[in-house]
């Protein structure tokens, strides 16, 4: 069900369209909200904010911002079936889908590709964040990221976004890239190895999208417990077929091998830095002092938890929280069993805070 106007790109314009849309939390579940679609003033970055449609927005619990991973987009968090956007509105948030620079709804505003993960730390998450306190009235934001969407929360919270941040969630984000993976710590070291060549300076696009299309084709063989594989996106058996089918077709996006080489630049020596060396930003997160949960699956082959855990053992805030679920890279934020223990836990460590 749809109530509401169409939508209209102008730059003087920040919330390009409302509507009211009754949408699937998971199951049978469901609720009606109030959607818009937001974007930001200067270099227009996309939103999909999402609140219920019975709360007046100045009640909600907060303005909370979700921010996809590395070749991602908005469908990270949302598919017509399960939706951890529509289950964080339910429970009366004020919830801001982000699509960063160069991802859905921003790269069709004016077709930029990131150059750089700096972009998005010093640029993209704070216009956001700026926008949301602003619509939403709340003086801070909560941040919740999922793979490099915790490593850009990580850096932005502690840097820009200093003092604005009410709570930092992450889903399977390695703040040390290559920690408990064998597999991992080789790539990053190959690709550490070819940028030093020069190989790769023209920053290559990355068709990640085609990834996508593989394994939605060949995901009974992905799924199978049998396949010897290194590297998994999802613990076996934990997508209900139709989630996974619409998550694989929509969430893939092409993006730039210079984003790629800054995430992997550390390795596991090191969080991240700015590209010029200028900022670390992991000493700035590691003395923050804001509410903090960091959630990692014990089957997560990108980010397993040893990557993870190294954020909650490095940071210095007096609130934090690490745990650990049966889950893979895809089905920590959307699978079946997320819905009733990963869900459930960051709904309640936010409400208690």
């Amino acid at each position: 069900m749809v109530r509401g106007g169409g939508e209209c790109y102008s730059p003087s314009r920040v919330i390009l369209r409302t509507e009211t849309v009754e949408q699937i939390i998971t199951g049978a579940q469901r609720d009606t909200f109030v959607k818009q679609v937001v974007m930001t003033p200067g270099q227009p970055i996309g939103m999909v904010r999402k609140y219920r449609a019975d709360l007046d927005p100045s009640r909600t619990r907060g303005a909370l911002m979700l921010v996809h991973g590395f070749g991602q987009n908005r469908y990270t968090w949302h598919t017509s079936k399960r939706s951890l956007s529509a289950y964080f509105a339910h429970h009366g948030w004020d919830v801001f889908n982000v699509d960063l620079r160069g991802h859905g709804r921003s790269l069709g505003f004016d077709g930029k590709r990131p150059e750089a993960l700096d972009e998005y730390v010093q640029e993209d998450v704070p216009a956001c964040a700026r926008e949301v306190m602003r619509l939403s009235g709340h003086e801070k934001v909560v941040l919740v990221g999922h793979s490099m969407g915790g490593l850009i929360s990580y850096s932005a919270a502690a840097t820009k976004l200093r003092g604005q941040v009410r709570a930092i969630v992450t889903l399977g984000s390695p703040y040390r890239f290559g920690d408990g993976s064998l597999a991992m710590r080789a790539l990053a070291a190959a690709l550490s190895a070819t940028r030093i060549t020069g190989v790769l300076d023209a920053n290559l696009s990355l068709p990640l999208r085609l990834l996508g299309r593989h394994l939605r084709k060949r995901r009974d063989m992905w799924d199978s417990r049998l396949l010897p594989t290194p590297v998994r996106a999802w613990r076996p058996g934990s997508m209900d077929d139709d989630v996974l089918e619409e998550y694989l077709e929509t969430a893939f996006e092409r993006t730039n091998i210079s984003i790629a080489f800054d995430i992997f630049a550390g390795g596991d020596r090191v969080a991240l830095r700015s590209r010029d060396g200028s900022i670390d930003y992991g000493t700035a997160f590691e003395t923050l002092q804001v509410p903090l949960l960091v959630v990692a699956g014990d089957q997560d082959d990108l980010a397993p938890p040893a990557s993870c855990r190294a954020a909650f053992d490095r940071s210095r805030s007096q609130d934090k929280l690490f745990r650990v679920f049966p889950a893979g890279h895809v089905d920590i934020v959307i699978g079946r069993e997320a819905t009733t223990t990963i869900w459930p836990l960051m709904r309640d460590f936010l409400a208690r805070r």
